[in-house]
């Protein structure tokens, strides 16, 4: 990959050498469908062309000026993305699943001039749009024109914008607000260098050709999914395919040819249960997995993917090492790796989809540094990161940038981890998330969190400090799985979490003492999902600890 001084050349001049490569998303329908839109190359840029003309002639977007997206991946997203970088401005891609206050806030606080929204989205934004001062135009696409608001047919210009302006590689590309799990995010401000590095070394180490297609379900305004499955594949000529049909994945990798599948560790290890419920569905498949699973690889990578498939690859959280291990045995590929917002994001990227080695989440990226330092607690090392793909800082935040960005470009990533002897980065959690017990212990809610959720009948799982006669201890916020809950008779509420704490007490033996939740008033059984990031993390800002009195009844 040659060095572009912007996002605005390379997209000029992939778009040009490779016209015939796709871009394919799809958007859920009423009846419960799905509809996919699909753009070549050569289509988009010329899309692009006329959509920053129209910028500029109509809404006068100048250089440095912010364009917010709101939005699932669309044809039309990427075209304003693109348009936007065209013209010098500054993108704000805003969370589609943000809650209407959070949308609000973001528009108000990036001083975003002109917002594209999707139309499903609009009514969130068109509620208080008065009252967004720096927002002077708002456009609708994805449906019907809303009177007072232009659609995108409107006003799209027939003319293709050529006077584009001198960019400096330091120049502020992309403001992404952190999905905030543990409260308002953070507006990160990324230049041009920032993701042009980081897009060259995540297709070094991936080894990306205009030959793949990349499949991916994350959404493109979240970086994870901006860089990897927007960027990446325009800057070699990949093809691109977005779905939001989960369910019938495998047909969407073989219907397209898939060859990479880009995900989060939650649609990893529900591909991985599917797949061994098939195998064990037969007496004979589950002979030949159990006595010789290797003569089962090619027959589960066609039905899953199809011959031509190469790798899954894993981020946003950690992946569950059984996951990772039993995917690999059954002929799948993984490459797991790590990243934050602030760094583009990613940091870490394991270099063999069929590693023996569980655990790692990989060797830095070539233009990564990575370093632990001691924290005040000294059994815990943070890890700290240095290079290129380094955000700029915090928009309009330069107390909370201080924090986290040392003079000398070392940045803390809050997360506690430690380097094998081959340099490869394990993590441990988060190191505001630990759970320092009065013993002096220290408890990663990470790993009771791994543990509990192979309980087969919790969903989802939180693990987190808890209080109880002024002391903190080890809980649990539990979203179960009902269905596998009613299938045994088992729908009473108290009943439940009687039942789940008796199984939380049985199954924790692999736990050290200490990490182990002591009571059952320790537990909280939700009767809805998490609320989560497009990542699918959890919130945990919306799950304070409760002070509660009990006995202690597990500490053996």
């Amino acid at each position: 990959m040659k060095e572009y001084e912007s996002l605005d050349s390379l997209f000029t001049e992939t778009t040009s050498k490779f016209p015939d490569s796709t871009f394919k998303t799809s958007a859920p329908t009423p009846d419960d469908g799905y509809d996919y839109k699909s753009v070549k190359f050569d289509e988009l840029a010329s899309l692009v062309g006329r959509l920053a003309q129209t910028m500029v002639d109509k809404y006068g977007v100048e250089k440095g000026d912010k364009v917010a997206i709101v939005g699932r991946p669309h044809p039309k997203w990427a075209a304003t993305f693109f348009a936007a970088q065209r013209v010098g401005a500054t993108v704000v891609p805003i969370a589609y699943n943000f809650t209407s206050e959070e949308i609000r806030r973001v528009l108000h606080e990036s001083e975003s001039k002109l917002a594209i929204v999707q139309s499903d989205k609009h009514s969130v934004v068109t509620e208080k749009f008065n009252s967004l001062s720096h927002l002077e135009n708002l456009v609708v696409y994805g449906g019907e024109e809303e009177e007072g608001f232009k659609s995108w047919e409107s006003f799209l210009s027939s003319e293709e914008f050529t006077d584009r302006p001198s960019q400096d590689p330091d120049e502020i590309a992309v403001l992404m607000y952190t999905s905030g799990t543990t409260g308002h995010g953070k507006g990160v401000m990324l230049s041009h260098e920032n993701l042009l590095v980081n897009v060259h070394d995540i297709a070094e180490t991936l080894e990306v050709t205009p030959d793949d297609c990349m499949v991916s379900i994350l959404p493109w305004d979240h970086i994870y999914g901006l860089t990897t499955t927007l960027l990446v594949p325009l800057a070699f000529g990949a093809s691109m395919v977005y779905t939001v049909d989960y369910r019938n994945l495998p047909s969407v990798l073989r219907g397209n040819e898939g060859t990479i599948l880009l995900g989060v560790p939650k649609l990893l290890n529900a591909l991985y249960e599917e797949t061994l419920e098939k195998i064990k569905s037969t007496w004979w498949s589950r002979l030949l997995y159990k006595l010789a699973p290797s003569l089962l690889k090619s027959q589960v990578k066609s039905k899953l993917a199809g011959n031509q498939f190469r790798f899954i690859t894993s981020g946003g959280a950690p992946l569950s090492p059984e996951t990772g291990k039993g995917l690999r045995n059954l002929g799948i590929g993984v490459m797991e790796g790590y990243g934050l917002t602030e760094t583009s994001p990613v940091l870490t990227f394991t270099r063999d989809p069929f590693t023996d080695k569980e655990g790692s989440v990989g060797l830095p990226l070539p233009s990564v540094e990575i370093k632990l330092r001691e924290t005040d607690d000294k059994e815990i090392n943070e890890v700290l990161v240095k290079g290129p793909n380094v955000m700029k800082g915090y928009y309009k935040n330069e107390e909370k940038t201080k924090e986290v960005l040392e003079d000398d470009g070392w940045f803390h990533t809050g997360d506690s981890g430690w380097i094998d002897e081959d340099g490869g980065l394990h993590l441990n959690g988060r190191t505001k998330n630990v759970i320092v017990l009065e013993s002096g212990n220290n408890v990663y809610p990470e790993e009771v969190e791994h543990e509990l959720g192979r309980i087969s009948f919790i969903e989802e799982v939180m693990v987190k400090e808890g209080r109880r006669n002024g002391r903190a201890v080890v809980s649990a916020v539990i979203y179960p799985d009902y269905e596998k809950l009613k299938e045994k008779g088992i729908v009473e509420k108290d009943y439940i979490k009687t039942f789940l704490w008796e199984k939380i007490k049985s199954e924790s033996k692999s736990l050290a003492p200490y990490m182990r939740i002591k009571s059952k008033k320790d537990i909280e059984i939700l009767e809805e999902p998490f609320e989560k990031t497009p990542t699918q993390k959890v919130k945990r800002y919306l799950y304070k600890e409760k002070e509660e009195e009990g006995e202690e009844v597990n500490s053996g």
